[in-house]
C-alpha cells in the first residue's frame, strides 16, 4: 500500500507540474514581433457585387480540454475542433480555402499508426462533395482549390476534385512531399494533375512584407504565415457589405490564442511536432494578435474553431 501511495503522489506530482507548463508555457506571445506599421486603416478594396461565402463543416476532432490546446484554456471546457472548407463565390471564379476531410479520409487516414490514429481521431465525415449533391451543385464549378496548408485535414478531399486546379507555392509543395505521416499524407496529394504557382508579390499588406491579391480588386487577398508549415497561408475576405474576414489556418486552433497571444499548450508541443518552425509561428500568432487589437472589426477565422464556426453561414447559405 505504501509502494502504491508513493507511486501516486508521484504521477499526481508529475500531472501537476504539467499542468502548470500547459497553463502558461506558449501565453502571451505579443512582444513576438515588434510594433507593426499596419497603415492608418484597412486597406482600400472594391469587392465585386456577387461576391459571397459560405463554410463547409466536414467532420470534426473526438476533442481534449481546452488547456491542451491553447496556452491558458480551461480544463474545464472541452473542445471539439472542426474540419471545415471556405467556399467562395466571385464573378471571375468560384474556389475553396482548405477542403475538410474528404470521401476518401478513411483510407488515406490508414498510413498512420495506431497511436496516431487515436491522437487525431475524427468524427462522423461529411465530405464537401457529398454536400455539393444533395445541394444540386456541380462539382466542376469549384474552379481553384486553394489550401492555407497541406496538412492532411486541409487537403483531404483534393481526389474528389480531380479536375480542379490546385494553387499552392514551390515550397509548400516542397515540404509535404519530404513530409511523412501524420501531418502529410501522400496519398492525398500524388494525384493531382494540375497545380498552379502560389507567388507573392513584393505588396505589404497590414504589416506583411508580400501579398497576392487574387483577382485584383482588393476582395480576395492572400499573405504569408509560414511556421505552422513551409508555406502556410492566410486569406483576407473583403465582402460587398463591408464585413471583413482573416482566416489564419493553423497558426493556432482557437481564437483565445491570436486574442491572448497565446501558442498551443507546451505539453502538447512536446507530445506531438506541431509546428514546423515553432518560433517563426508564434511570430504569427504575435502579427495577428497586433492586427486584432488594431482593427477589433475584422472577423479574425482559425481553421478549427469551432465556436467562431457556429458564427459563420453555413453551406448552402450565403453571406455577402
Amino acid at each position: 500500500m505504501n509502494t502504491w501511495i508513493k507511486r501516486s503522489a508521484w504521477l499526481l506530482g508529475v500531472l501537476a507540474l504539467a499542468g502548470s507548463l500547459v497553463a502558461c508555457g506558449g501565453r502571451d506571445l505579443s512582444n513576438q514581433v515588434a510594433a507593426l506599421d499596419l497603415g492608418p486603416g484597412l486597406p482600400a478594396a472594391q469587392p465585386p457585387q456577387g461576391l459571397a461565402f459560405s463554410v463547409l463543416k466536414t467532420s470534426e476532432s473526438n476533442g481534449a480540454p481546452e488547456a491542451f490546446i491553447v496556452a491558458g484554456g480551461s480544463w474545464l471546457q472541452y473542445r471539439h475542433p472542426v474540419h471545415t472548407a471556405v467556399l467562395v463565390k466571385h464573378p471571375q471564379a468560384t474556389f475553396l480555402f482548405d477542403t475538410g476531410l474528404g470521401r476518401q479520409v478513411a483510407q488515406q487516414f490508414g498510413a498512420n499508426t495506431w497511436l496516431d490514429r487515436q491522437f487525431f481521431a475524427y468524427g462522423p465525415v461529411n465530405p464537401v462533395a457529398d454536400q455539393f449533391e444533395k445541394a444540386g451543385w456541380a462539382i466542376d464549378s469549384v474552379k481553384m482549390i486553394v489550401p492555407s496548408h497541406m496538412h492532411w485535414d486541409h487537403i483531404s478531399a483534393l481526389p474528389d476534385f480531380p479536375d480542379t486546379q490546385v494553387w499552392a507555392s514551390a515550397t509548400e509543395r516542397d515540404h509535404a512531399r519530404q513530409g511523412h505521416a501524420p501531418g502529410f499524407l501522400q496519398s492525398q496529394f500524388a494525384g493531382v494533375k494540375q497545380w498552379q504557382d502560389l507567388n507573392f508579390k513584393p505588396l505589404a499588406y497590414l504589416g506583411f512584407a508580400a501579398s497576392l491579391d487574387l483577382f485584383g480588386d482588393g476582395s480576395v487577398v492572400l499573405v504569408p504565415l509560414a511556421g505552422h508549415t513551409a508555406g502556410q497561408i492566410g486569406m483576407f475576405l473583403n465582402l460587398p457589405s463591408g464585413q471583413r474576414y482573416f482566416f489564419t489556418g493553423d497558426v493556432t486552433w482557437t481564437i483565445e490564442g491570436l486574442q491572448w497571444a497565446a501558442d498551443r499548450s507546451w505539453l502538447l508541443r512536446q507530445l506531438v511536432h506541431v509546428d514546423h518552425d515553432e518560433p517563426g509561428n508564434q511570430r504569427a500568432i504575435g502579427h495577428i494578435h497586433q492586427i486584432m487589437q488594431r482593427f477589433p472589426e475584422l472577423i479574425v477565422v482559425p481553421a478549427h474553431d469551432e465556436n467562431v464556426f457556429k458564427r459563420l453561414p453555413h453551406f448552402p447559405q450565403f453571406k455577402g
